[in-house]
């Protein structure tokens, strides 16, 4: 019986049964394979990283002072407002930076 043989016919199964067969078959690949613990990269956090992820982008001091002054400038409500509608006012924009 073939790959596909198979998957059709447990597609042709009632919703429940199906539900069944899958449980079983990953049981069945958890009993083969046991489950191995991630191992997460090791890398030094930056914790004056905002970024909750820890996105190294905010590493760069001079990315979150950028980032602060606009935000102090929106806050006092003296910079200029740019709305951006199509794909080529953004390349328009970004080229001009």
């Amino acid at each position: 019986m073939t790959t596909a043989t198979i998957l059709k016919t447990i597609n042709a199964l009632p919703t429940k049964e199906r539900l069944n067969i899958i449980e079983q078959v990953i049981h069945t690949i958890r009993l083969e394979e046991p489950e191995k613990p991630v191992k997460k990269p090791k890398c030094k956090k930056n914790l004056d990283n905002p970024s909750p992820s820890g996105n190294p982008w905010y590493d760069d001091p001079r990315n979150v002072a950028i980032l602060d002054e606009a935000i102090q400038i929106a806050k006092e409500g003296k910079g200029e407002r740019t709305v951006l509608t199509s794909k080529e006012e953004i390349r328009e924009f970004l080229a001009n930076l």
